[in-house]
């Protein structure tokens, strides 16, 4: 098993939320929740509303899919479903 570091679940994009915005400290929790569970980054997706939590998966050295407002539960379990050996995480927020 390769060794992984913090760094590794960073993407090279930058957030452009606005200062003082929560989504930082989800965007940094999610890293180092994905950290210390040592997930793979190429079997780990990220599902996304809408909204600037839509964002994150752009953030993460992951797979990402922005969904349809109000749906990124469904399609995050579909996915599962699909491939149950992918680690799926769904992130919502304003507007989802």
């Amino acid at each position: 098993m390769v060794e992984l570091k913090l760094t590794d679940y960073k993407a090279d994009k930058h957030p452009d939320w606005c200062p003082g915005c929560g989504d930082f400290g989800i965007l940094s929790a999610l890293q180092m929740a994905l950290f210390e569970l040592r997930l793979d980054p190429s079997q780990t997706v990220v599902f996304s509303g809408i909204g600037c939590s839509a964002k994150t998966p752009h953030y993460l050295n992951v797979y990402g899919v922005h969904t349809l407002h109000g749906r990124v539960l469904p399609v995050a379990q579909g996915a599962k479903l699909a491939n149950p050996h992918l680690a799926v995480v769904a992130v919502g927020g304003d507007g989802d």
